[in-house]
């Protein structure tokens, strides 16, 4: 009866489907061969596949136009030329200055000015200064005002020789030199260097000789002449 029940089940089961057919190996080798004997590009390839995560992603711009875009606004800009027609500094000095005359005679400068150039290498460089008088009699200090001029007239990369000259107007509260007065001019003139010290900022070292004259506007002009040595910083504005 057992064997009779067991018979009658698998009688009832249904057949199973077929295995679906299996490639085999040499189908599968041929087809990869007959790819690489394609002689479609890389893009041509891409073409025949459909890529869909990428086809919202816009194509590349290799245009000449679009690349020197590209590397203008990737240059930095570029620092003013020292010297340039137009350009406007600012400078601070100090300096000390021996009378040729009676060298325990000193006086001593603290100043700011302003260079402004007129053309290419030419500046008009007012300052207003703070002296200190150190000589025979009363010492003395003061306040004055030089008109200057500056011609750079040679000039490297880095650095620059330049000659200045001009007047002044000096005030002080004791006479200068003693026995003079307390208001004098002051011409002078000299020589100069710059050297470039970073971020657009200039050393500065001259000499020069410094007159302190009444022009005869008093009964007395001794007048004094100082060789005058000073150093600073000239700075963008």
């Amino acid at each position: 009866m057992l064997t009779t029940l067991v018979i009658s089940c698998l009688g009832s089961t249904p057949a199973l489907p077929a295995p679906p057919p299996v490639t085999s190996i040499r189908s599968a080798l041929a087809s990869i061969t007959s790819y690489e004997n394609r002689a479609e590009t890389p893009l041509q390839l891409a073409d025949t596949f459909e890529l869909a995560p990428w086809n919202d992603v816009p194509s590349l711009d290799l245009s000449a136009r679009t690349l020197q875009l590209q590397d203008d606004t990737d240059e930095t800009p570029s620092l003013p030329t020292f010297g340039a027609e137009g350009s406007t500094r600012w400078t601070i000095t100090g300096g000390l200055g021996i009378d040729t005359g009676n060298t325990s005679n000193t006086e001593y400068g603290l100043g700011v000015g302003i260079q402004w150039f007129l053309v290419d290498d030419f500046a008009f460089a007012p300052a207003l200064n703070l002296w200190g008088f150190s000589q025979e009699g009363e010492n003395a200090f003061g306040v004055g005002v030089d008109l200057m001029f500056q011609w750079h007239l040679i000039k490297g990369e880095t650095w620059s020789i330049y000659g200045d000259f001009g007047c002044g107007l000096l005030g002080t509260n004791h006479n200068v030199p003693s026995g003079g007065s307390q208001f004098n001019f002051t011409p002078q003139a000299g020589l100069g260097v710059t050297f470039d010290v970073g971020q657009d900022c200039r050393w500065l070292v001259g000499v020069r000789w410094h007159h302190i004259s009444n022009a005869s506007l008093y009964q007395n002009n001794p007048g004094r002449d100082s060789v005058l040595v000073y150093t600073g910083l000239s700075l963008p504005f």
